[in-house]
């Protein structure tokens, strides 16, 4: 599992690190390319306090990534907060921006400026 989890760290290090080289000039592919640390710094996450990426059927991924950031160790307030990040990564920088070619600099680039916050975060929770 620990290959697996710093596997992901790794993924998601160096799809942020692509994010901000691209965002001046593409957008819509930085966007992407941040949807895409943050999917694996919280598989890294999941699958460390959870024993699993994905969640069980009838769990939504909001209560999934948010039970993962509690048994981590963050509060209540913190880990709805990060889990609330989640899914707005997922669907206004995933689907909106990226699918949805949708970009406005007021709403998505500060959602792709605390992707880095959110990776360094989990790269915390699940260092050794």
């Amino acid at each position: 599992m620990i290959l697996e989890v710093n596997g992901h760290i790794r993924m998601a290090k160096q799809y942020l690190s692509e994010a901000f080289k691209l965002l001046e000039n593409d957008p819509y592919d930085a966007a992407e390319k941040v949807w895409a640390s943050v999917k694996h710094a919280t598989a890294a996450l999941t699958t460390k306090f959870l024993g699993r990426s994905v969640p069980a059927e009838g769990i939504s991924w909001r209560e999934f990534v948010k039970r993962a950031f509690l048994k981590a160790g963050l509060d209540e307030e913190e880990a709805s907060d990060w889990a609330a990040y989640y899914i707005d990564v997922r669907d206004r920088l995933h689907g909106g921006c990226f699918y949805g070619l949708n970009y406005e600099e007021p709403e998505h680039r500060p959602l792709i400026e605390r992707a880095t916050h959110y990776v360094e975060l989990v790269r915390k929770l699940v260092a050794p």
